[in-house]
């Protein structure tokens, strides 16, 4: 990309676009922009430039560039307003507790929002060899769903349930329901378990679902969710948007040194000692 102009309606990169092998210029406008939004090049409430300074700057036709606006409108970047043209709408963040096991709505919730969900496969799956350990089975059921904020995609999610405790889910059931609220409809209560986050890359099909870039960075949660009996009840793999804030409850603790069992035995032994002695006192002062 080329150089960066900075006008009354903020900056807008000016760079070459690739007509031969960048894909659509439409789509290719709309990933500039986008980024220059994620980065708060342009800030929220910011405008952008009207569809004829984006003509000029980028070389393109008009239905070019309308494309391209409609692209960030349908992913909630932007507010198309009568009179004063696109303007950047401010990114809802979502927020989620790592050491909190399920309850993303009820989190949701707690900051004034709302999740939406929307199911698009339920089918039965094997799944790979780490979800076989956890479940304890391979007859599970995969399923795929998209969480929204504010109709933003936040999070891309890929779930394996077993299907002898679940035999009847459907993507209706399912479909802006609570998974683990079902589960305990169905008599099985979610206690926890572990969970691990990583930095991973997001492949083209991840991108499209969560409205950004291929090779942008998201956040990966894995892990599995257990009853109080141990029972493995969904191993998990969700992909949040840049937009999701992981709050973690850090406290700091001292751990006690390891104490050898040679120390233990002359402290038992000692121990023994001073009862006695307090028994030959107590004898003594009858």
């Amino acid at each position: 990309m080329g150089p960066t102009e900075t006008g009354a309606t903020g900056p807008v990169r000016t760079g070459r676009l690739s007509r031969e092998e960048g894909g659509p210029l439409h789509a290719q406008i709309r990933d500039i922009l986008h980024r220059q939004i994620v980065d708060l090049a342009l800030p929220p409430g910011a405008s952008l430039p009207t569809e004829e300074e984006l003509q000029r700057q980028f070389g393109v036709s008009r239905s070019v560039v309308r494309q391209s606006l409609a692209g960030l409108a349908d992913l909630g970047l932007i507010r198309r307003q009568r009179g004063r043209g696109s303007v950047v709408a401010a990114t809802p963040v979502l927020r989620r507790h790592v050491q909190q096991a399920g309850g993303l709505d009820e989190q949701a919730a707690a900051h004034g929002q709302r999740l939406r969900t929307h199911v698009i496969t339920v089918e039965p799956a094997t799944p790979p060899q780490a979800g076989i350990d956890a479940l304890n089975t391979d007859n599970t059921w995969r399923i795929e769903r998209v969480r929204y904020l504010d109709d933003l995609p936040v999070a891309f999610m890929r779930t394996w349930v077993p299907r002898d405790f679940f035999p009847h889910f459907t993507a209706e059931l399912l479909e802006d329901t609570s998974l683990l609220g079902l589960m305990r409809d169905h008599g099985y209560h979610p206690a926890g378990g572990p969970r691990q986050v990583q930095a991973v890359s997001a492949d083209p099909e991840l991108a499209t679902m969560l409205g950004i870039n291929a090779r942008e960075p998201v956040l990966l949660l894995q892990g599995v969710t257990r009853d109080a009996l141990g029972h493995g009840l969904e191993w998990f793999n969700v992909w949040h948007s840049p937009n999701t804030v992981f709050d973690v409850d850090a406290q700091v603790t001292s751990q006690p040194g390891r104490v050898s069992q040679e120390h233990l035995r002359r402290l038992r032994s000692l121990t023994r000692q001073l009862e006695a002695e307090l028994d030959n006192l107590q004898e003594g002062g009858r």
